[in-house]
């Protein structure tokens, strides 16, 4: 559904009336769980107004009522969308720490690095970072988490798919990140 083509005034306005739309698609069809990353509410409503966008530009009035035609455009969408989080959510990995203090991904055990400090050193810098990122905002603070996931492991490309964007864009967000960081004193002091 990548579409770059803005709305008409007419669009807009359709988009601006049938806005509730949205919340009674989430709340009839949707079961929100703030506890899954993108089943909050505002991830849904965000997306469900992503398809309401949608609904309007491919709109035909000869054909039904928009709010008739929106409603399924809505529902379908938002149901694509659950769908994907799901098959995302099944290739996360869950990291914990077991009972002896030792650390385990998905209940498994993890081999240790020979190297002790070079261990120690990126549990220190995963806190640094995520420091970082409770203080920054928009693309800075997208970066950091990206640099975040750079070190567990995951490529620009995983990155980009689990933000449904193109690889370049988390390119630019680490840029970005990078720059502030390079410019923050109690970062960069944290580094020694």
């Amino acid at each position: 559904m990548k579409r770059n083509n803005p709305l008409t005034k007419e669009q807009q306005a359709l988009v601006e009336k049938n806005l509730s739309l949205v919340y009674w698609v989430i709340m009839e069809s949707i079961h929100v769980n703030e506890t899954i990353y993108g089943f909050g509410y505002e991830d849904l409503y965000q997306e469900g107004c992503i398809w309401l966008c949608h609904a309007a530009a491919t709109y035909d009035p000869a054909r039904s009522q928009f709010p008739t035609y929106a409603k399924k455009i809505v529902r379908n969408g938002l149901l694509s969308y659950c769908r994907q989080m799901c098959l995302k959510q099944r290739r996360i990995t869950y990291l914990a720490v077991g009972l002896h203090g030792e650390l385990l991904a998905d209940g498994e055990p993890v081999a240790q690095p020979d190297d002790f400090h070079a261990q120690l050193n990126m549990i220190e810098t995963l806190d640094l970072l995520a420091w970082a990122e409770k203080k920054y905002q928009g693309v800075a603070k997208l970066g950091v988490k990206a640099l975040e996931l750079k070190l567990k492991g995951m490529s620009i490309s995983d990155i980009a798919g689990l933000y449904h964007v193109p690889p370049p864009h988390v390119g630019a967000w680490i840029s970005r990140a990078a720059q502030k960081l390079r410019k923050d004193r109690l970062f960069l002091s944290g580094l020694l």
